[in-house]
């Protein structure tokens, strides 16, 4: 009987004990719970030397960076070879960090030509912090990747301070689901199928007046408790101003929800232990 292939996760922040390790602590739970054997990588521990973009372009045919990088050597070698991938980035700025960033061009530089990621089941998580900003454009870059990659992926996990419970437990289960892909690499029949695969993904293709607003509804359904009636109409008013066109109108009332969203938020959690 064949070993079964690792499910790999890898977090991207230099936090070791952060929200971003915890949601793919989660999910590598999910997988391992599923049969699966897992690991975990600190990307803090193996930081990739930036790409110098040199010429000739010689490593897309050889498939090795002309310079000595020892960590993107031992962590390309572990993505192409584990049977799932599971990526956690901290959202900096409404971006992903410069630990993945780096990872992520030079896999593009040395391995996009050739695809060979091709079908590899992954997923990607991105955390939010204080602000919940950038929920969704901080998983845009690990969703770039993944389709350059083309990696058949599962749904996102935006995850905020809100929802991180929520974020926890959907994790957990697409950690259940991946195992269960680890186990045959299905390429895509042309890129009409993978490109039919990554429009249909949920929050992808949110813009940024949507991105608000799902924001805002994370942070008021979790004090849902301690706002009034008045606050919550918020959102139904601002989803009518945005079906008439006012779009900054339908934007000044998400915010107004939001703010009130989180100083509910932090009155509520305030006096809790960490």
């Amino acid at each position: 009987m064949a070993e079964r292939k690792t499910v790999l996760g890898i977090v991207g922040s230099p936090n070791p004990k952060g929200r971003t390790h915890q949601l793919v602590t989660a999910a590598l739970h999910g997988a391992s719970n599923a049969g699966a054997p897992t690991e975990l990588i600190q990307l803090s521990q193996f930081v990739v030397a930036a790409c110098k973009d040199c010429l000739p372009y010689v490593c897309k045919n050889t498939k090795k960076c002309k310079y000595e990088d020892a960590a993107f050597e031992y962590l390309s070698q572990k993505i192409l070879n584990c049977g799932a991938l599971i990526l956690g980035a901290p959202v900096y700025w409404w971006d992903t960090s410069g630990l993945v960033r780096y990872l992520m061009l030079k896999m593009f530089r040395v391995f996009a030509f050739s695809s060979p990621s091709d079908g590899l089941p992954a997923f990607g998580i991105a955390i939010a912090g204080g602000s919940g900003n950038g929920l969704v454009s901080g998983l845009r870059p690990l969703y770039h990747f993944f389709q350059v990659m083309k990696m058949r992926v599962l749904e996102p996990v935006p995850a905020t301070r809100f929802n991180f419970n929520e974020a926890q437990l959907r994790a957990g289960e697409l950690g259940v689901q991946i195992a269960g892909m680890a186990e045959t690499r299905r390429p895509f029949n042309g890129r009409e199928e993978l490109w039919e695969l990554y429009d249909a993904l949920p929050y992808i293709g949110l813009n940024r007046a949507a991105e608000r607003h799902l924001l805002a509804s994370l942070a008021a359904i979790n004090t849902a408790g301690e706002l009034g009636n008045e606050v919550l109409s918020g959102l139904a008013k601002s989803d009518a101003l945005a079906a008439a066109g006012q779009t900054r109108a339908a934007l000044l009332e998400t915010t107004r929800v939001y703010e009130a969203g989180i100083k509910a938020y932090d009155r509520k959690h305030e006096n809790k232990p960490h």
